[in-house]
Formats: C-alpha cells, structure tokens, sequence
C-alpha cells in the first residue's frame, strides 16, 4: 500500500529539484534573493531526497536495484554528452563520460554506491553502518583527490542521509504523520514553516559558499583548515537535518496534493535535464528577479507536469531491460 504522504513529500521535493536548476541555469548566484532560494534549496532537497531513498530502501532487492540504476546510467550519461555536445557544437568523446558523472546523473553513481554499501555494512550493525557514514561525510574532505571526481565527495558526504533512512526512516516518518491527525497538526507545520524560514534567513546573510552545499570538493579544494573545514561540514549535515525535518512537518499541509508527480518523480529526474539545458541555452531572462523566478517557477511547473506522466516512467522502465533481462537470465543459469 503506498504513503500518500511520502508520495506528496516526494512531489515537493522533485519540484524543488528542476526549480533548482531552472533558477542555477537561468539566473545564477549573483543575486541576493537568487542566491538566498537556491541555498535553501540545496541546504535540504538533495539530503531530503536521499533520506526518502533510505526509507525505500529493500535490502533483499540490493543487486537488483543497483543494476537498474546501472542501467540507466550508462545510456543516460551517453545521451547527456550527444545533447550537450550538439548544443556547444564540441563533442569530445572519451571513456571518463562513462565514469565521471555528468551534472544530475552523479545521483545515480551514488544510489548505486549507497545500495551496495548499506547491503555490506548492515551486516555488520546499524550502528556501526552509521557511525560508518558520519565519520566518512567528515573525513573525505581530507583526501588528497579531487573529490568531484566519480562524485567521491557527494557519495559520502550525504551517505548519512542513507543510511539515517534505511534504519531510522520509517519510525522518524511515522512521528510526524501521527502528529498530522493529532492536535499539535498545525503547531508542527507552522513549526516547520518557522524553521525553513530560519534557514532561509541563515542563507542570506551569510551568504554561503554553494559548494558546501553540493558536498562535491576537498577542504584543501574549498581553500579551508582542516579545523574549519571539519566545522563547517558538520554545521551543514545539521542544518539539512533541521531541513528535512522542518520541510516533513510542512508537507503535512498539502497531504493528499499532487500525488502522480511523487510517484513518477524518476522520469522528472532523469529527463528535466534535457529541457533545462535547451531553455536555458536560449532563452536568458533578463528582467526585475521576482519576475525572473516568477519564470523559473512556471517553467518548472510545466515540466512536472508533461515528465510525470507514466508513459515516460514505463519507457525508463523498458530501456532498463537491455541489462536486466540478460543478468536475470544468467542468475537463472547458475541455479
């Protein structure tokens, strides 16, 4: 039986995703108010959507769930170099497009990690899976490399999401859905209101580097301590906890809301891209920034709307098929 209300919480987030990347491609950083929604944005969707995939997380479909994702990003990444290639006009062919994620696709390159991590480390103990995830969120910004590459940094940096959803998801969504039907309902949603505000608020005047927020480079990269470096990560992860649980308490608000968007919230994922990156290679917005997001946000709605509609998830699907079949077929032969 599906949650209805993770399927609106999911249809928020993925709103929040091309919404996102309509404003980053379209209007950038450089203005105060843009720079202000983007960080808040990105200070909770993307950690806010991996604790969803924790939640859903199945570990008895572990190698099955990696080789889908495998699946799709082969192709995607494939199809993603052509476009941007034929767009720019500078098509450069090489093996790394098939190992170094290419902008959204690094999302896929990490599920298939966080799958067969968590499989491997909850063998061991859900404490230890977590304790696990937290000290390497802190200390891959200690590594040497480039930590952009293979999305090394973001792999690890938000595997505490993960991990947090796999063991703790459900009882943590539970709380909040009680509270939903209980008195405190609108305590808990204006609670939560208040608390993305504050966040908001915390973005604007200190003006943020992005790149914290991405998770995607080293101390040494981001030109930090170690001691600095170290804090400020930590300080991050807490705030896109307080994120995600300030975004859960306000979602309740809208329960019941655009529930076709969060079940097919894939296709959005995996094929907004593509629309982001033509409209924005064409069509530059230069007018007053209220009027300019007022752009962004309708663009994104209408991208929602024409990608969640299932006949793309059932295509994905089908191109998945092209490894899945032959591996179930050869899993069959060793039994």
């Amino acid at each position: 039986m599906r949650n209805h209300f993770l399927d609106t919480h999911k249809a928020i987030l993925i709103f929040l995703v091309v919404f996102g990347h309509f404003l980053e491609r379209m209007i950038g950083w450089r203005d105060p108010i843009s720079h202000t929604l983007l960080g808040t944005i990105y200070l909770i969707h993307m950690p806010a959507f991996i604790f969803v995939s924790g939640i859903l997380y199945k570990d008895k479909n572990w190698l099955k769930n990696t080789l889908f994702f495998l699946s799709l990003y082969i192709p995607f990444q494939f199809l993603f170099a052509v476009y941007d290639g034929f767009w720019s006009g500078q098509i450069h062919w090489n093996w790394n497009v098939f190992i170094k994620p290419y902008w959204v696709f690094w999302y896929l390159f990490a599920m298939m990690a966080w799958t067969c991590l968590t499989h491997f480390l909850l063998k061991v103990s859900n404490g230890f899976a977590f304790i696990f995830s937290l000290l390497m969120a802190v200390f891959i910004g200690l590594s040497p490399w480039n930590n952009y590459l293979y999305s090394s940094g973001r792999i690890f940096v938000f595997f505490p999401f993960f991990i947090f959803g796999v063991i703790y998801g459900k009882s943590v969504l539970e709380k909040i859905q009680q509270q939903a039907t209980a008195k405190y309902y609108g305590l808990m949603g204006l609670m939560g209101l208040m608390g993305l505000m504050g966040l908001a608020a915390f973005v604007y005047f200190t003006h943020i580097n992005p790149y914290w927020l991405y998770g995607s480079l080293s101390y040494s990269q981001l030109k930090v301590t170690v001691f600095d470096g170290i804090f400020i990560r930590i300080f991050v992860l807490i705030l896109s906890s307080f994120g995600i649980v300030a975004l859960l308490s306000v979602t309740q608000f809208f329960q019941g809301k655009w529930q076709k968007l969060g079940i097919y919230t894939l296709p959005v994922y995996l094929l907004h891209g593509f629309v982001v990156m033509w409209i924005a290679r064409y069509y530059q917005v230069d007018f007053h920034i209220f009027l300019e997001i007022l752009i962004c946000i309708i663009l994104s709605i209408l991208s929602c709307w024409v990608l969640q509609q299932a006949f793309f998830d059932h295509l994905l699907r089908k191109m998945s098929l092209w490894l899945l079949n032959p591996t179930a077929r050869f899993w069959r032969m060793q039994k």
